[in-house]
């Protein structure tokens, strides 16, 4: 049995400032230590907000090299969101994993692009699943979770909690905003428990807040923990900057399989054959 507490910012970025969205997170992560999360879990590409014709601001080194400083320094582990990172003439959206020594653990390349990110940038190809103190991890990101594929085979190389870095925004609904305006957060709900119930995951779903700038873009917020049985365990129903700490316990999962047998069946082949 293994419980962890899991730190989910749901940052507001400001003005593509990455100098205050760095000491902002800086002070998140201290106040995670010290009320004792072991864990501390940010947006996607909550830095700057970049794309790749912002080339001034694709500078992986500088600004993971600031977290994996932080992480060592309160002695938590972080998942630091997304940067978008150059390989090449190539961009990726990508996220990390960082230990409480300041070690990268993995790295993976967001699979799913939304619409917009296509034009621009390279999916990837492979899921990340590693060892942790905690068991095994595995990292998603925004779009992926639309995706029951990866997240099945996430579940097949045997991660306990997957780690989904978003920015998720109410205008992706784009004509389905005609029926319903709350449309996205809505679907971020169920894709959260279905992701959880149908895999036998914890899965920690960390979007943006609203920011203090405009661009015709609203993030859902409802950053949450989501678990099987229960669903969503923790959430923040609003679209405020904020931060939550909730103690997560991965025995969970070993009672989940005793009932529906899920990863004895994703061995054959991804297939769920349910046993009765």
């Amino acid at each position: 049995m293994t419980k962890v507490k899991i730190a989910v910012v749901q940052f507001g970025v400001r003005n593509v400032s990455d100098v205050e969205n760095i000491s902002k997170a800086e002070e998140f992560i201290k106040k995670a230590a010290s009320k004792k999360a072991q864990i501390v879990v940010f947006p996607e590409d909550f830095v700057t907000r970049t794309t790749p014709e912002n080339v001034e601001f694709v500078d992986l080194k500088k600004y993971l090299g600031k977290f994996q400083e932080f992480a060592k320094k309160y002695e938590v582990d972080v998942v630091p969101g997304s940067f978008i990172k150059k390989e090449g003439k190539k961009f990726f959206n990508t996220s990390y994993y960082i230990d409480h020594k300041g070690k990268i653990l993995a790295k993976y390349n967001k699979i799913h692009l939304w619409i917009s990110e296509r034009s621009s940038m390279k999916p990837g190809r492979t899921v990340r699943v590693f060892e942790t103190r905690f068991g095994k991890v595995g990292l998603a990101i925004c779009w992926d979770l639309a995706s029951p594929e990866v997240f099945r085979r996430l579940a097949k190389k045997g991660a306990k909690i997957v780690f989904c870095p978003s920015y998720w925004c109410y205008q992706d609904a784009g004509i389905g905003m005609r029926y319903d305006k709350k449309a996205e957060a809505k679907l971020v709900d169920s894709l959260c428990a279905d992701r959880a119930f149908e895999d036998d995951l914890i899965v920690v779903f960390c979007n943006s807040a609203e920011r203090n700038h405009k661009d015709g873009e609203t993030p859902v917020g409802h950053s949450q923990i989501a678990v099987p049985f229960r669903g969503t365990l923790r959430k923040m129903n609003h679209t405020r900057e904020a931060m939550f700490i909730q103690e997560v316990d991965t025995s969970i999962l070993r009672d989940a399989e005793r009932v529906y047998k899920t990863r004895e069946d994703v061995k054959n082949d991804g297939r769920v054959v349910k046993k009765k």
